[in-house]
Order: C-alpha cells, then sequence, then structure tokens
C-alpha cells in the first residue's frame, strides 16, 4: 500500500502564488479560490530563438501496482477481447502518436468515498469490472481528497468513461461525492497540475464535465463543475464538448451504403 502523500495546505498554496499574505475564509470554494487557482498559471513568454522546448515534467503519481489494481480483464463481458472494426467495444490500445488522438480531457466525480482513497479506488474498479462489466477502471487517473494523484488505465488505451465519446477523451476522476460535498484545496490543486501536465503532454484542446457529454448523470456535480472554467482556463484550454473527434466507427455508421454494384 503506498505511502499518502500529504496534500498542499491553504498556507502552502498561497505561498506557491507569492500570496502568502492573504487568508482563504470559509470552506474550499469560493470566489477567491477561483482567482488563486487561476493565478497558478500565468503565461511565460517562450524564447525568440528556436530552442526545444523541454518534455513536460509530470506530477507525482502512485502506479496501480502501488495501491493494488487487479491487470485487465480481457474476458469482459462489455468490453471483450481487443479492438478491430468488427469489435468496436474492445480493449483499445491506441497505435502511433497520442497527440495525434486525444483532444479532450472529461473531468468526473466517483459518487462515493470509502474508508479512505485506496478502499474507494479498489470499489470503483470492482464495481467498474463486476457490475459494469468492463475490462478495468473507466477513468485514466484519480485524484484523491489528499490530493494524491492515482494512475488508472494506461493513457494509451481508451476510457469508459463518457458514453459515445470514449476515443480521444482522458478521464480524470476526483474522489468524492460533489453534489453533497466539496472538492478539497488539495485536490483541485493537484487536479490543475494534472491537467496541466495532459494539456502540454498530448496537445489537448478542450475541457469537458461528463455531464456535457451525456446530460443524463449528474456527474461530476455542482459543487466540482464551478471549478471546471479555472482548470481550463489555468491549463490553455477552451471549455466544452467542441474538441471532439468522432472515432472511426462512428464515420462508418455515418456513411451511406456502398452500392452493390461498384461497376460503372
Amino acid at each position: 500500500m503506498p505511502q499518502q502523500q500529504t496534500g498542499l495546505s491553504r498556507r502552502a498554496l498561497l505561498a506557491l502564488l507569492g500570496l502568502g499574505g492573504l487568508t482563504v475564509a470559509g470552506g474550499a470554494g469560493g470566489a477567491l479560490l477561483l482567482l488563486l487557482l487561476r493565478a497558478a498559471r500565468q503565461p511565460v513568454a517562450l524564447p525568440a530563438s528556436p530552442t526545444p522546448l523541454p518534455t513536460p515534467i509530470p506530477p507525482p503519481i502512485v502506479s496501480r501496482a502501488e495501491w493494488g489494481a487487479l491487470p485487465p480483464d480481457h474476458n469482459a463481458p462489455n468490453e471483450p477481447g481487443f479492438y478491430s472494426l468488427d469489435n468496436p467495444e474492445g480493449w483499445r490500445v491506441y497505435e502511433g502518436d497520442l497527440r495525434t488522438i486525444y483532444r479532450t480531457v472529461v473531468i468526473h466525480h466517483s459518487a462515493n468515498y470509502g474508508r479512505d482513497d485506496i478502499d474507494t479506488l479498489l470499489y470503483i474498479q470492482r464495481r467498474h469490472r463486476e457490475e459494469r462489466g468492463w475490462a478495468d477502471v473507466a477513468y485514466h487517473f484519480f485524484v484523491g481528497r489528499e490530493g494524491v494523484i492515482y494512475a488508472g488505465r494506461p493513457l494509451d488505451v481508451r476510457g469508459t468513461h463518457v458514453a459515445g465519446y470514449n476515443t480521444g477523451s482522458v478521464g480524470v476522476c476526483l474522489l468524492g461525492n460533489f453534489e453533497e460535498t466539496e472538492p478539497t484545496l488539495s485536490q483541485l490543486a493537484n487536479t490543475l497540475l494534472l491537467v496541466q501536465w495532459l494539456a502540454e503532454t498530448l496537445g489537448l484542446t478542450h475541457l469537458a464535465g461528463h455531464s456535457e457529454f451525456n446530460p443524463e448523470t449528474e456527474c461530476p456535480g455542482d459543487h466540482l463543475m464551478p471549478y471546471l472554467d479555472v482548470l481550463a482556463a489555468g491549463s490553455g484550454l477552451a471549455r466544452g464538448t467542441g474538441g471532439y473527434v468522432p472515432s472511426e466507427e462512428q464515420l462508418l455508421l455515418t456513411l451511406p451504403a456502398a452500392s452493390a454494384d461498384q461497376s460503372p
């Protein structure tokens, strides 16, 4: 079991932003917090010379092995075998440069929380495998209540986190039920760091909440939705679903039926 990392306190975040003389009243939410998170991502002037940009450094991420994840089940009834155009629901490992595949990061909440982060992660994986019939957890990353970031599905594998729009979408799930409670300050700050890294690494263009793609769900919850504008602005992303690119199988379904007689 991984050693829990200590998330950023209010004082630490203010110091990081050079605003150590200020205080944040009330809960983790509020307009002032939105401004502070926005300030965490200031534009940086690039050098005039064509110096190659450094590879983005990921934030600390607890591995699947460290939190005790089970391996994927490739006999899963609703994600069977491996992807092909004849088996579009199978486990899909992306080929080629991920920057040509990913466009959007989709924010979720887990809608439940157990004894701690690890207990919650194990519950989510068990539920997704046994009740939803998927090969693995739906999401690519999780962010715990103290800001610890956990690996979910490998980033080069399609998720199952947003019905009809999984291909090219990164799933990030914050642990908690944000219909009932507020996300913590550490959780928001480290989600921002994670989204910034994903945006730079994958060349993302958009950030959306789950319910913006699938209106029948309340995910990511009323207490988290107001922060999505800040996460997007702080990562240089547009808000909403406009960046989604239909997958090959979706495009094939929209093509007119080919004529049986192809002769001139």
